[in-house]
């Protein structure tokens, strides 16, 4: 037999396995190039891998109005609390000219007794600031504590509870701050906890109702069967799903802590002279409004710029706990 007549056949296995081993082109059996779709693969593996907390991020840090009022916020905050020791003047320190209007000395002027309007700005603003982040500490725990025992316990707890929280609401909050702040005197401490006193109760509601919707869930049930204690189901299960909530109504409170503040102080019943906030400012520069409107216009600018800061950041945050929100970008 001839070369030309044998078979067109391998010579050994190794190249019979050779040739059977399929080609690869490139393309998957869906038709999609290979490269494409790990591509695909890897994105549906980071999206299924992300956590409900950066998910929360991820939404917030795109709220670009959230940001910036973040970005202020924090910059007021810091600002108000360090600045009165690093600015050149004191508050309390009076200088021998009077009713100075703005200078690159005295950015904000000097007013009718002789002390530098700057400096007692920023003594005013980090009083408000002080009163306002203490008032929403403690009604933020209060409310939070109060809502989430009602809202597990239900029953009597529950009845005792919310017909406290009922008659704390019905009660005229302002009347009672006038009649407070007289009595206990002008200290902003006394006046942080007087305006915190009346400040829980629509946290404490808002609680009640999410830890009555979540102690139904089956993890709860779970963590009951394997003998965990009450405390530990609310602290560790409740309170957490929770927790979008809270800080969104923390938020909430610090814009009316601070309006609060301001308002009892302007009328002379907050915190009192020789300290001073920014609604006291405002109220002894209403006298020089038409004749020196820097002494009325800068705290209470300050007093707008706080205020629609913590609002816009609460805004941005309610988002980004909402669940219903699409999904966010790569």
């Amino acid at each position: 037999m001839t070369d030309t007549d044998r078979p067109d056949t391998p010579e050994t296995e190794d190249e019979t396995l050779e040739d059977r081993r399929p080609v690869d082109t490139g393309v998957q059996p869906s038709g999609q190039p290979a490269a494409l779709t790990a591509d695909h693969a890897d994105h549906e593996l980071s999206v299924q891998t992300r956590s409900q907390r950066q998910l929360i991020v991820r939404r917030f840090l795109q709220h670009r109005l959230a940001m910036v009022s973040l970005f202020v916020l924090v910059l007021l905050i810091v600002g108000s609390l360090v600045g009165g020791s690093l600015w050149t003047y004191d508050y309390a320190e009076q200088l021998p000219t009077f009713n100075e209007p703005p200078t690159w000395q005295h950015p904000m002027g000097i007013d009718d007794i002789g002390r530098d309007l700057m400096a007692k700005v920023l003594r005013g603003a980090q009083r408000s600031v002080q009163v306002a982040l203490l008032v929403a500490f403690l009604s933020t725990t209060v409310g939070t504590i109060i809502g989430a025992i009602a809202g597990f316990y239900r029953g009597i707890v529950d009845s005792i509870l919310m017909r406290i929280t009922d008659l704390f609401l019905v009660i005229p909050s302002l009347a009672v701050f006038l009649l407070l702040a007289r009595i206990v005197g002008g200290g902003w401490f006394q006046l942080a906890l007087i305006i915190a006193a009346f400040f829980w109760m629509p946290l404490a509601r808002i609680v009640r109702a999410e830890v009555l919707s979540l102690r139904e869930k089956e993890y709860v049930e779970a963590a009951r069967a394997l003998g965990a204690s009450d405390a530990r189901i609310i602290v560790r299960h409740l309170l957490p799903n929770a927790i979008g909530s809270i800080i969104v109504n923390a938020t909430i409170v610090v814009a009316v802590a601070i309006l609060a503040e301001t308002s009892l102080s302007y009328l002379g019943l907050g915190i009192a002279a020789p300290d001073t906030s920014l609604g006291l400012l405002v109220s002894e520069g209403q006298a020089a409004f038409k004749t020196r409107p820097h002494l009325f216009y800068w705290p209470g600018f300050l007093i707008i710029i706080i205020a629609l800061s913590v609002n816009f950041v609460g805004d941005g945050l309610r988002d980004a706990f909402d669940p219903r929100q699409k999904r966010v970008r790569q």
